[in-house]
């Protein structure tokens, strides 16, 4: 009687279930970090019109000749009681850090543009970025007419408004911009500011 030959189960066979378990995890994998890449993008908010304002040293200050950087832009008041001076204290640490990885300056600046000309002179503005250790390799503090700051301040999507006092009240946001011009974040100021988070975004836009 002639002996009956058992066929031998093939890879696929024998291996389907452990072939269909390293793609199902190739596939969560996948998606997760493709998740995490979508956070991990900055988004474009709008391209920024060019400007021309007056630097305190003297010197004008084109915003497009600086496209090669990345930019976080402050506006604010010398007058202002608490909220400017507390974000311009927390841009000040941040600026200590960007030095110590050698970007502030070279790939990273920082822009303060005053919304009050008429009090904020070239004198006080040096005198106010002075009591913040600032840096003015890297960081530029801005003046210019009425009528120029207001269609600068426009274009960033800051409200402010001259109270009676001469004070103002305005939009509480600084703005990341990246290095073709492009707005990519709005931060809150002052206690608001997730200093973590612009450093590290800073960071990412400067590569």
């Amino acid at each position: 009687m002639s002996e009956v030959t058992r066929e031998q189960p093939s890879f696929w066979q024998r291996y389907w279930f452990v072939i269909a378990a390293g793609v199902l995890a190739l596939l969560i994998v996948g998606v997760f970090g493709y998740q995490y890449w979508q956070k991990s993008q900055i988004p474009v908010l709008k391209q920024m019109n060019d400007f021309t304002l007056d630097s305190i040293d003297g010197s004008a200050y084109n915003f497009y000749e600086h496209n090669k950087k990345v930019r976080l832009v402050e506006f604010m008041f010398t007058h202002c009681p608490d909220i400017c001076p507390a974000t311009t204290f927390n841009m000040s640490k941040l600026q200590e850090q960007l030095k110590a990885e050698g970007l502030f300056g070279s790939k990273v600046e920082f822009v303060t543009i005053t919304f009050d000309p008429e009090r904020d002179t070239p004198e006080v503005l040096q005198k106010y970025a002075e009591q913040f250790n600032v840096d003015f390799s890297g960081w530029y503090f801005l003046r210019g007419e009425e009528a120029e700051i207001a269609t600068v301040t426009k274009d960033f999507g800051m409200a402010t408004l001259k109270q009676p006092d001469g004070s103002f009240a305005h939009t509480a946001r600084i703005f990341l911009v990246d290095k073709d011009g492009s707005m990519r974040r709005a931060y809150g100021m002052a206690s608001d500011m997730d200093m973590d988070l612009i450093l590290q975004e800073m960071k990412q836009l400067a590569k």
